[in-house]
């Protein structure tokens, strides 16, 4: 977890993390040009640059291996031609935090300051209290204008996941942010309104820039820049507050959350064919982030979270298993779902998120669910044969395709 907390600083104090910041990306720009570019291993960068890096820049031991450990990161993701000053990284031998006053104490160009003030709010109080179960391990230090920022790294003790044969299955889509197998749902048509309201600030913003004066063009470069933080903060707001609501559930009725493995899902809708407005929606959807916040904050409350395949839990009818027999079509229709084979008729996200649950239940079990079956037999339909081509790996995971055109009730 990151606790970010406000900084009082006096003058004196400003003017020597400013100084630090100025050293730090000097010194990231000097390791970066100096070391050959096909080295990605801090380590590897540290031994050949360390040295030479220290007695340039004058900066303590730990400060220039943050260096050489921010380039190398840089190196493996999106390469940086120049680094700016703005942010420097602590550790707990640069930097401590005093638990009974709420001070820092950094080090900064060849001093130490002591006791510099935090300013502390409810939800930050939250997260540095209750010391024996947390440990703060490293900080950023960030300026932003003339505000800086400490960005704390807590780490809470884990609580061990309860056992349990229950699941709760959670669908995530743009409709519906987040649907459970409780029925319990958050509607994404305020997100969607909140993100079109801005698109459509920032188009006309950049059509003022485009035309306007070099002052216009600044204050419509800042007022985007405002709205993009606004936007990004409502949206981390509103995944704050579901993935609380999903695992506070999870944890009263001891149950597994279970989820679907998006991963690499906005590529491939990218490679269809999909309108501007689709684009822009699959674009702007924050699953990922959600995804995420339930992961890490599942450990803190002590329930375990199973991802699994997505292939085919839209399609499939959580009620007799049965999935529509000719390819390309499907039981589901926008919202609603109606199996032809059962005559379920119900919410098309609700049916998804009780299919999910049952994979996940599959998943945990080694010998699998009397719910689904793992076997694929040999038969002659177009769509069960597309599966026989699966790994066995993947087998647990798209199992019933086949096997529910044979035993149509989905039991066996």
């Amino acid at each position: 977890m990151t606790a970010i907390c406000k900084l009082e600083v006096d003058a004196v104090s400003a003017t020597d993390i400013d100084n630090l910041m100025l050293m730090f990306a000097a010194t990231c720009n000097y390791v970066n040009a100096s070391v050959n570019p096909k080295y990605k291993s801090a380590t590897r960068i540290q031994k050949l640059i360390y040295k030479d890096a220290k007695e340039k820049s004058g900066m303590q031991a730990n400060h220039v291996i943050q260096a050489c450990i921010r380039v190398a990161g840089n190196r493996k993701v999106n390469r940086v031609k120049e680094y700016k000053p703005g942010s420097v990284p602590f550790d707990v031998r640069t930097m401590s935090f005093n638990w009974h006053d709420n001070t820092v104490s950094l080090t900064l160009l060849g001093k130490r300051v002591k006791g510099i003030p935090l300013a502390i709010n409810k939800y930050t109080n939250y997260l540095l209290s209750d010391r024996e179960n947390k440990e703060i391990t490293s900080a950023v230090l960030v300026r932003t204008g003339k505000t800086y920022c400490l960005h704390i790294q807590v780490e809470h003790s884990v609580l061990q996941p309860a056992k349990s044969d229950q699941y709760l299955g959670v669908d995530l889509g743009r409709r519906d942010i987040a649907y459970t197998s409780d029925d319990e749902s958050w509607s994404g048509k305020q997100i969607e309104t909140v993100r079109a309201k801005y698109s459509k600030i920032r188009a006309e913003l950049q059509q003022k820039a485009s035309k306007g004066t070099r002052s216009s063009r600044r204050r419509c470069r800042e007022l985007q820049r405002r709205l993009a933080g606004k936007e990004r903060r409502y949206q981390k707001w509103l995944n704050h507050n579901i993935s609380n609501a999903v695992l506070l559930n999870a944890k009263r009725t001891n149950r597994h959350v279970v989820l679907e493995d998006l991963e690499g899902i906005r590529e491939r809708l990218n490679e269809k064919p999909n309108k501007r407005e689709q684009r822009f929606l699959s674009n702007s959807w924050s699953f990922y982030q959600l995804k995420q916040f339930i992961c890490y904050k599942a450990k803190i409350y002590g329930v375990s979270v199973i991802l699994v395949d997505p292939r085919y839990t839209s399609q499939t009818c959580h009620n007799c298993l049965h999935i529509h027999p000719e390819k390309g079509k499907s039981y589901r229709s926008g919202k609603n779902f109606h199996c032809k084979h059962c005559d379920w008729k119900g919410d098309a996200d609700a049916n998804g998120a009780r299919v999910i649950a049952l994979l996940g239940e599959n998943v945990n079990r080694p010998c699998g669910s009397e719910f689904i079956s793992c076997q694929i037999p040999v038969v002659s339909d177009s769509r069960a044969s597309e599966s026989l081509h699966i790994t066995a790996r993947e087998v647990l995971v798209v199992y019933h395709i086949a096997s529910l055109k044979t035993h149509p009730s989905g039991l066996h």
